[in-house]
């Protein structure tokens, strides 16, 4: 494919990826063979890293940044962060050229061997409003327990598809408080068609979660996501936590999603999906035809753990006094 855009119809054709026309740039990010001393606005002048294509990209213009897979190793695939990664420019777009599998992805932002922290910080943060994330994998697993968390959305109107979102990739990452994905006061924002989570390692040493809602998180939507984790402790590790009462504001909707938990040998039987810190002052939980599996069957599997009847269920399994378990396994 030539360097410039091949237009057909409202639609342009770089590289075999089909994107929307947009009146901003296209900037290009490479992190195995790129240079940041290019100009990033071809696929042969690349960046190496997402911090230059974020640094040349102008906000409200619905500029877009290209995140190549070279390859299907961590090394050529990856852009390292040796400190968060803040996404803070509004309508700048963030796509990750490969293929779209539904984990593991080849297009990914993860730690570098090297970084550290002495506080509690995310691998991404999306500070920003009204950008679009899609074919990205982020992976925070690295031997320190400050890097608590793999994204963090602070910002509206965002949209995160065909992602996968995982943290807690390393044993010193399961500590209090540390989770996969974080919504802090994002409003109106949608995730379709992600993966949030890892079964390679296990959580539960400590109190966490995969997805961490707080500071009156409203109108959130999460649509066909699967979120799931390898547990070894049953309550220490529900798949959702509301941190406080006033986490959620008006409603959170799960649509046909999948809530997995698993364990070793079938050792452990999780203790409930759902942990409200506290009972909510406002805000709702709607599950629109979900399902939630716990591979062990011995013991009963709960939406909500602490049974506060703040979780609205529609079409989806409704065991009596929420005590009899979620599924059935035969």
């Amino acid at each position: 494919m030539s360097t410039s855009n091949l237009t057909i119809g409202p639609w342009n054709v770089l590289g075999g990826l089909v994107l929307p026309s947009t009146q901003g740039n296209v900037w290009h990010v490479k992190p195995y063979s790129g240079s940041d001393g290019n100009d990033g606005k071809t696929p042969e002048t690349a960046v190496k890293t997402l911090t230059r294509a974020l640094a040349l990209a102008t906000a409200d213009q619905n500029d877009i940044v290209l995140l190549y897979a070279e390859s299907n190793t961590g090394t050529y695939t990856t852009d390292y962060q040796t400190t968060t990664l803040d996404w803070n420019k509004d309508l700048v777009h963030l796509i990750g050229v490969g293929a779209p599998a539904p984990m593991s992805k080849r297009s990914r932002i993860a730690w570098d061997s090297t970084a550290a922290s002495s506080s509690d910080i995310p691998l991404f943060t999306l500070s920003a409003d009204n950008c679009l994330i899609y074919n990205i994998g982020f992976y925070s697993g690295i031997d320190d327990a400050n890097m608590i968390g793999a994204v963090k959305v602070t910002g509206s109107r965002n949209v995160f598809k065909d992602c996968h979102i995982a943290g807690i990739g390393h044993d010193t990452n399961d500590a209090a408080g540390a989770y996969s994905l974080m919504l802090d006061g994002a409003q109106e924002c949608l995730f379709e068609r992600c993966y949030i989570g890892l079964n390679t390692i296990d959580a539960g040493t400590a109190a966490n979660s995969e997805i961490l809602i707080d500071g009156g998180a409203k109108n959130c939507e999460f649509y066909e996501c699967k979120i799931y984790r390898r547990i070894e402790h049953a309550t220490n590790h529900p798949l959702v936590k509301l941190a406080d009462a006033t986490a959620i504001d008006e409603f959170i909707l799960f649509t046909r999603c999948g809530f997995i938990h698993t364990a070793t040998n079938y050792g452990i039987t999780a203790g409930g999906v759902f942990k409200l810190a506290a009972d909510l002052t406002q805000g709702l939980i709607i599950l629109d035809n979900c399902y939630a599996v716990n591979d062990n069957a011995s013991g009963a599997g709960k939406w909500d753990v602490d049974d506060r009847d703040k979780i609205c269920v529609i079409a989806s399994p409704t065991p009596a006094a929420d005590t009899a378990g979620l599924i059935r396994v035969v």
